[in-house]
């Protein structure tokens, strides 16, 4: 059975700035509201500063307390070149399907060899389940067909991890 488990609200999101929400980057490249039956939450992706020697790229998630927002999922991406790390806004997940009102996700992130005009180098998956970060990725090295994961991975239960991966599975990595 499918049925609507977020409610994804922009409100504020469109001009959010640090003083709004103390996000990690430099640099607000995308946020929105995601409300689940028990939560309202924001999540913040951000980078460091363009022209910097490295690329860092986060995904930060900021859920509301009585006494404001307050961060409770961050991860990091980085690269040794600047601009190389996209996160794709297209292409993600929303569930529930531990039933437990929260809502798990997965988002993707591109990495580029050198910068955006490179070629695609890797594509990551980044499921957030329980607050927690499990990562999955796909490589240009063998055609972004076969799949690797973090070691934690294997802590997700088995509903989690097949739901997730039947998307993962469908996305055209490649391209």
């Amino acid at each position: 059975m499918n049925a609507q488990v977020t409610t994804v609200v922009s409100g504020f999101t469109q001009n959010l700035t640090k003083s709004d929400l103390p996000f990690q980057g430099d640099r607000k490249m995308f946020a929105t509201g995601i409300n689940d039956k028990l939560t309202e939450n924001v999540l913040v992706v951000s980078k460091n500063k363009s022209g910097a020697s490295n690329d860092e790229l986060f995904i930060e998630k900021f859920t509301k307390t009585n006494a404001g927002y307050t961060k409770s999922f961050s991860t990091l991406f980085s690269h040794p070149v600047n601009k190389s790390l996209a996160f794709v806004n297209n292409r993600m997940m929303y569930s529930d399907a531990d039933e437990d009102g929260h809502a798990e996700m997965l988002f993707v992130v591109d990495e580029n060899e050198a910068g955006p005009e490179s070629p695609l180098q890797k594509v990551w998956g980044v499921i957030i389940y329980k607050n927690e970060a499990y990562k999955l990725w796909a490589t240009a090295e063998d055609n972004f067909t076969e799949t690797k994961y973090d070691t934690n991975f294997s802590q997700l239960p088995e509903k989690i991890k097949n739901d997730f991966l039947a998307f993962w599975n469908k996305l055209d990595k490649a391209n």
